[in-house]
């Protein structure tokens, strides 16, 4: 089936047009990026309705299955799962289990108390929230989750909105993620360079490589990440947000009208006792063993082509998807026995792994 090509044409604009016309009316992000898929499927098959279907399928089915496409990059096989999806979609869940069971384990609410005697101002609680969300970097939805439930009762007890904290979040966590190569949106965006530098017969770089040196032209994350800073340390709030602040120094933390902001991502009763050890030392594992598990690899990738050992070779010719599924099993471990010599049930840590990798769906 021969697909047609808009890369040339300004028709190409059409499909994301359409969706974001539909999410900012209908705000429903769901449906409008699935008309958006079906308009571009129908764009691309020439509005031949069965075709369009089949094209989906397919694209479905190579979310797990590698069919051979030579355009779909090096990380592609014959007839084989596609690993590199996979690895992914594991380390997702992983994180998710990973989140809920420091949570259950007592160590997110550990670390917020710990934080409470420490920190005494309402700047200092946005600061922590901010520098929270740089240090954990692997993936935006685990930052989200594990930085909101550990700021959340700081910024609460200074008076800082919902409306605040949530931009804080989302304005630390994705823009991070994508700008470190050890992330579940930098493996993703290594795959995708993969592809482009396969596609164009590209070999005097590896994926990695041209993904660091991409880092200093990501203009987006870095400057919502400055601007975070800037808002607080200068206290730089208007429109609405200064108007969610104003009514958050009044007590009213969220507006009740729009009914009440999610709480925990898992409705299970946390066990008491718990240590912010619990919480720091299955993320630093997870961090370090990441690394690890990249050299590792690379390592053996160059060993397998006859190469010299050197670092910055074994970086380039890393398996970042297995790297971080190893590095995240690493750091379930930690959270896992930390949570057993602390008392926690192995029917609650069970109960916290479903829920947390049900989060992540």
């Amino acid at each position: 089936m021969e697909l047609i090509n808009y890369s040339d044409s300004a028709l190409s604009l059409v499909v994301p047009l359409v969706a974001l016309t539909l999410a900012i009316f209908t705000r429903k992000v769901l449906l409008s990026l699935g008309c958006g898929i079906l308009l571009g499927a129908l764009f691309l098959t020439d509005f031949n309705i069965v075709n369009a279907a089949k094209h989906l399928a397919d694209l479905a089915l190579s979310l797990v299955w590698a069919s051979g496409d030579a355009s779909k990059g090096s990380f592609w096989e014959i007839g084989s799962f596609n690993t590199w999806n996979l690895s992914i979609i594991v380390f997702l869940l992983i994180l998710g289990m990973l989140t809920s069971i420091m949570m259950v384990s007592g160590a997110t609410s550990a670390f917020a108390d710990w934080a409470k005697q420490r920190i005494t101002t309402r700047r200092g609680s946005i600061l922590l929230t901010a520098f929270l969300g740089i240090f954990i970097f692997v993936d935006d939805y685990f930052n989200s989750l594990a930085v909101g439930s550990v700021s959340r009762p700081l910024t609460d007890r200074y008076k800082v909105s919902r409306a605040k904290l949530a931009y804080l979040l989302d304005s630390t966590a994705a823009p991070m993620c994508v700008l470190m190569p050890i992330s579940s949106w930098g493996a993703y965006i290594i795959a995708v360079i993969g592809g482009i530098l396969a596609s164009h017969a590209i070999t005097d770089i590896s994926p990695l490589a041209a993904f660091v040196q991409m880092i200093p032209m990501n203009f987006y994350a870095i400057f919502a990440i400055a601007m975070v800073f800037a808002v607080a340390c200068f206290n730089l709030d208007f429109g609405v947000m200064a108007k969610e602040e104003e009514a958050a120094r009044n007590g009213e933390l969220f507006d009740a009208k729009k009914g009440n902001p999610a709480g925990s991502t898992v409705a299970l009763k946390e066990a008491e006792g718990g240590h912010i050890s619990g919480l720091i030392l299955p993320i630093l594992v997870l961090i370090f063993a990441t690394i690890f598990f990249m050299i590792n690899s690379g390592a053996s990738a160059l060993a397998a082509d006859g190469k010299a050992f050197d670092i910055l070779g074994a970086f380039e010719n890393t398996d970042v998807g297995s790297s971080l599924v190893f590095g995240a099993l690493s750091g379930l471990a930690v959270a896992l026995v930390l949570s057993l010599i602390s008392g926690v049930s192995i029917s609650l840590l069970a109960q916290a792994s479903f829920h947390g990798a049900k989060s992540m769906l």
